[in-house]
Order: structure tokens, then C-alpha cells, then sequence
């Protein structure tokens, strides 16, 4: 019986102990599953967004490349020099120079309409830069510009080495005719010429609209049918042929000695010219966008 009521206190004490433990163990994987259990996801709220404003491509630069040949009234034969602005160039024998007449590349010593006209285009905004490249002669005939004339050689030569420097001719203005019409070529005899030359022109890979003047007073010549019927004849769209200014009808007073144009008349034909690129160019929709060094 001692025993017994001696043991009593030890026996509780365990027994709490036990209790306590199982408890515990009870409890313990309980909140371990529940911990497992995970919480629903809060929608995550999405970080705004840059939308950035689309940068507009840089236009690149409308470039004209014209050769400028033909005689006397497409050379240094004007009354008046004028230098051009700078965004207005020649280019000739592999010298860039600002267009300043007399223009090299062709012969005189007085003033052009290309000076002239660079600044047109630019002011009319039509062009960002004007290149020419000048061959013209005084008093030469077609026959001279054509395939074993005196002067192909160097025509081919011009075009060549603006080539070679990375121009890419955009407009041919031609700008001959008088000497023919004093001589009486006649009117086939003028057409095939200028197709030969233009076909030599093409095999170089120079693909850009040639612009045929109307040309043909100068002094005691008064215009003249034939040549005149020959200009208008070489128009064919799908040779790449147009009619350029017909500038026979800038009589004596726009002129020198009934010839070569004074001041009056190198701006006036000048002002002819820009009215032909900026029709042509508005109906084609061409505003070139060529590389240049």
C-alpha cells in the first residue's frame, strides 16, 4: 500500500507528459499539411507599358543628276554669269565645285541656264540638291554628238566618270539644234543621229528620262520646220524621250545679237526648264533619292 501512494505523483506526471507529446505530434502534421496547402494567387496587376512614339524615318535627300549638253545655248554663251547657291553643283573631270559660271564641261565664258535653274528647283522645293554635268559645245551638230562624231568620245567620257564617282544621272536635257537647222539637216537625218546617241547613252546602264529641246532660232535663222519637226518627233514614252522647252519662242529680246540669250532670256529659259521636271516629275510621282559622295 506504501508503495502504491508513492508512485502515484511519478505515474501522473508521466502520464501528463505523454499526453503533452501526443498532443503534439497531433497537432504538428496538421499545420504542416496546412501550410502545404498554398494560397490563392492574387492576380498580379500588370506593369504599365512604354509605348513608344514610332520615330518617323528619315526621308532621304532628293537628289537631281542631270547631263546638261547640246551647243551654244546649253554652254557659256549667256550675257550674264551667275553663281549658283550650295546646294547647286557641277561636277566634271572628278571635281565637285559649286555651279558657277562659266560651267566647266562646256565652253564660253559668259552665262548658262543651269545655274539658274539649280536655284529654281530649289526654291520650288522639287529637289534637296542639284548636280550638273555639263557637255556642250558651241556651234556643233548632231552629227558630232552621235557614234563617230568628233565629239561622243567625250560625252561617253563625262557620263563614265560621274559614274565612277556614284552619281546616277536622274534627267538628260538636251539643248541643240540651231547649227543643224543653219545647215538644212533633215528632219531623219536628225532623228537617227540623236537615236544613236541616246542608245549609246543606254548601254551605259543611264536609264534616266532624256528631255529634247525645241531649238532651232539663232541670228538670221528664224525656226526652222524641219529640225523643229524633228525635236517634236523623237518624243516616245517608251523610249524615255520628252519634250523639253521649246525655246524658239524667246525671240530677239530675249537675246543677244538674235542668238545667244541675254539676262532676261537666260532666266526665262531657266524658268522653261522648271516648268518641263516639275510637270514630268509630278506625273511620274519621281523625286529621286539617290546616294552621292
Amino acid at each position: 500500500m506504501p508503495s502504491t501512494q508513492h508512485r502515484s505523483p511519478f505515474v501522473s506526471v508521466i502520464t501528463v507528459i505523454i499526453v503533452v507529446i501526443f498532443v503534439t505530434l497531433l497537432a504538428g502534421p496538421s499545420q504542416a499539411l496546412h501550410a502545404q496547402v498554398p494560397k490563392p494567387a492574387t492576380p498580379a496587376t500588370p506593369a504599365p507599358t512604354m509605348t513608344a512614339a514610332a520615330t518617323p524615318a528619315k526621308p532621304q535627300p532628293r537628289i537631281m543628276v542631270a547631263l546638261v549638253f547640246g551647243q551654244s545655248n546649253a554652254a557659256n554663251f549667256g550675257e550674264t554669269r551667275k553663281t549658283a547657291g550650295p546646294l547647286v553643283q557641277t561636277f566634271f573631270r572628278g571635281r565637285w565645285a559649286r555651279a558657277k559660271d562659266p560651267l566647266p564641261g562646256a565652253n564660253g565664258d559668259g552665262g548658262s541656264p543651269w545655274t539658274r535653274l539649280g536655284d529654281k528647283l530649289i526654291a520650288a522645293k522639287l529637289y534637296d540638291r542639284v548636280i550638273f554635268v555639263p557637255a556642250a559645245i558651241s556651234s556643233s551638230r548632231i552629227s558630232e554628238w552621235a557614234p563617230d562624231g568628233l565629239l561622243h568620245k567625250d560625252l561617253l567620257r563625262n557620263i563614265r566618270e560621274a559614274q565612277q564617282a556614284g552619281l546616277v544621272f536622274t534627267h538628260l536635257l538636251w539643248h541643240q539644234g540651231e547649227t543643224d537647222a543653219a545647215l538644212g539637216t533633215s528632219t531623219e537625218d536628225y532623228q537617227r543621229r540623236f537615236i544613236a546617241m541616246l542608245s549609246a547613252i543606254r548601254a551605259m546602264g543611264v536609264d534616266a528620262p532624256a528631255f529634247v529641246a525645241v531649238t532651232t532660232r539663232c541670228g538670221q535663222y528664224l525656226p526652222n520646220a524641219n529640225i523643229r519637226s524633228a525635236q517634236f518627233g523623237l518624243v516616245s514614252p517608251a523610249r524615255g524621250i520628252f519634250a523639253g522647252p521649246d525655246t524658239d519662242q524667246l525671240d530677239a529680246s530675249y537675246r543677244v545679237s538674235s542668238c545667244h540669250f541675254n539676262d532676261r532670256g537666260l532666266d526665262a529659259h531657266a524658268t522653261m526648264w522648271l516648268k518641263v521636271i516639275r510637270d514630268f516629275d509630278r506625273a511620274h510621282e519621281n523625286t529621286p533619292s539617290v546616294s552621292v559622295p
